[in-house]
């Protein structure tokens, strides 16, 4: 079995980062709010921007890239998981779960009380790799949220 490594990507993984957030627009066009069009069009200031403003994690099997997954801290105590994607080839490796772990241990350093997602209705994959990592489900946080919520308390 291949040897799973999760890190924080940093400024100097930027080409690594934007590979990944690329192939997961392709792969999953219905599961992420912003398209392959306009992630491809943006500047480097842009990719370099958000790979600051966002704590991105990359997922690698035997040294290549796997799979992401984002947190930001929409508001005080609270980290919100966002744009988790595990390459096709790479499913079945819990790579979501260590993902997710990746997330909580950001919340936990930050001193947030909890970790908030939204996962996408019929994405059975990702719901069940968020139960197993602890996430229940909670009411829609937002008027309009199209998505279901879940909530880990850390």
């Amino acid at each position: 079995m291949p040897s799973p490594e999760i890190r924080r990507l940093t400024v100097a993984d930027l080409p690594v980062a934007k590979e990944l957030r690329l192939a997961a627009l392709l792969d999953a066009p219905n599961a992420f709010m912003s398209t392959y069009a306009d992630s491809v069009a943006r500047s480097e200031e842009q990719w370099v921007s958000w790979i600051e403003a966002v704590a991105v994690f990359g997922a690698f099997l035997d040294g290549r890239p796997a799979g992401m997954v984002g947190a930001i801290r929409p508001e005080e105590g609270l980290t919100e998981l966002i744009s988790m994607w595990v390459s096709p080839d790479a499913r079945g490796h819990r790579l979501a779960g260590r993902l997710a772990e990746a997330v909580v241990g950001f919340a936990r350093e930050s001193g947030d009380r909890a970790v908030h997602l939204e996962v996408i209705a019929g994405n059975d994959a990702a719901e069940s790799a968020y139960l197993k990592s602890g996430f229940r489900h909670i009411p829609k946080r937002k008027d309009g949220q199209r998505d279901r919520s879940m909530w880990l308390d850390v």
